[in-house]
Parts: structure tokens; sequence; C-alpha cells
């Protein structure tokens, strides 16, 4: 979110604030919701979550959605008026993500990866140039997407039967080679819109690293690479 704002040339307003706490809710609302939607695989593969291990009960999880959806379109509201129609779009595809990687896996693993980088575009936007913000999107989206995919490779066994992913469809060989694939997009959109490219290499090898060693977790740390390089040097 302040990645966003500050390559839009504002460190820091009310209005940046207030679009930093509506994308924090509209992550609980995706959060909380996948979790209730997910909880029949996550018994299989990750027993140790809250709702299959009866920490938390579903009832509780939805009602977690509608504090996070309500509290996600009061302060878009309030950051600019019309993030609160953008957030309202964001928090019906939100809903509607589990049928959709049910349904056709690669196009959930898409609308996970935009809706993933939408802070940056909240951000921006917050700060008046929402053009910084889309570039910003563009860049990270394809970062989001190899880690959707590389995450649908470790729980492939879950979702065996229950949804249409990459791996299910094409194979694990060819959906690493996708990942790995996305992950060089990621890089060359980078030298594409930034001005200062080198400043992401580590981010880079980091993502190529990910892709190439079916580690998922490796490209959580790609993106705050890329993220701290962005601030610390915005165009």
């Amino acid at each position: 979110m302040f990645v966003g704002a500050r390559g839009a040339g504002v460190t820091w307003s009310l209005a940046v604030l207030a679009a930093a706490v509506a994308a924090m809710c509209l992550s609980v609302v995706a959060n909380a919701f996948n979790d209730y939607d997910d909880r029949a695989i996550d018994a299989i593969i990750h027993p140790d979550r809250p709702l299959p291990s009866g920490t938390l009960t579903p009832a509780t999880a939805l009602r977690v959605v509608v504090i996070g959806a309500i509290g996600g379109i009061a302060f878009s509201a309030l950051a600019r008026p019309v993030l609160a129609i953008v957030s309202i779009g964001v928090i019906g595809v939100m809903l509607a993500y589990g049928r959709i990687k049910s349904r056709w896996g690669i196009v959930g693993n898409a609308t996970v990866a935009v809706l993933g980088s939408m802070p940056f575009l909240y951000g921006a936007w917050a700060a008046g140039r929402p053009l910084v913000g889309a570039a910003l999107l563009v860049i990270a989206s394809p970062l989001h997407f190899a880690r959707e995919v590389a995450k649908d490779i470790d729980d492939i066994d879950g979702d065996r039967g229950r949804r249409r992913t990459l791996p299910i469809v094409v194979g694990v060989d060819l959906a690493r080679a996708f990942q790995f694939a996305v992950a060089c997009v990621f890089c060359g959109a980078w030298f594409a819109f930034m001005d200062r490219r080198w400043i992401a290499l580590p981010a880079m090898v980091l993502a190529l690293v990910a892709a190439v060693s079916r580690r998922p977790a490796i490209y959580k740390a790609a993106m705050a690479v890329a993220m701290i390089a962005y601030y610390v040097s915005p165009p």
C-alpha cells in the first residue's frame, strides 16, 4: 500500500492511511472466506488450520468476512469515494473465487495474482496517481501468479477431484515449467516499466530460485525484497 503511494510521490497522508486500512480489511475478507470455502480440502492437507482443527467455527469465519467487507468498503470511501466502488467489485470476485478455481484453476490463480497486487493500486490511487499503481500491479501480478501455481503443485493431493488446477490438468512437470516462465515474466515486466532496473536484481534472483527450488515461500521473500527496492528508490 505505502509502496504504491511512494511511487505516486506521497510518503504518508490520511487518504493513504485509510486505503491501507481498507486493504487490510479486504485481505481479512479474502483469507477468512478462503479458509471457509477450503475447509474440506484443508481437512486433508492442512488439518492444523483453524477451521479443520475446530479452533474456529465456519459461522465465525463468515462473521469475520462480513465485518471485513464493511470495513473495507468504508475505509475505501474515506480514501477516495471511487475506491469504495472498486472494493465492492473486489469483494464480489473474492466470494466467487472458489467456484472460479474449481472450474478453471488457472483463471483462479490469475484472479488471486491480481487481487494480491491491488494494494499497490490502492496506495497510488489514494495518492492521486492511479496509473502508477497500475504499472506496479502489472509488475507484481506475475510474481503472485507463479506463487499460486507453486502452491497448487504442493496441494495437488487435496485438490484432486475437487478442482481443475494447472498441475492436475497438465501434469506437475508442465506446471513447474509454466511457473518458471511466469517468474521470468515478472523480471521482464520490471525491466519494461521501471527506470532503475537493476535495483530489483536480488528480487529477480529470488523469484527464479523459488521457481526452480519448488519452495513457494521463497516467492514471499522475492516480493518483500522487490517492495523494499522500489520504496527506497522509486522512479
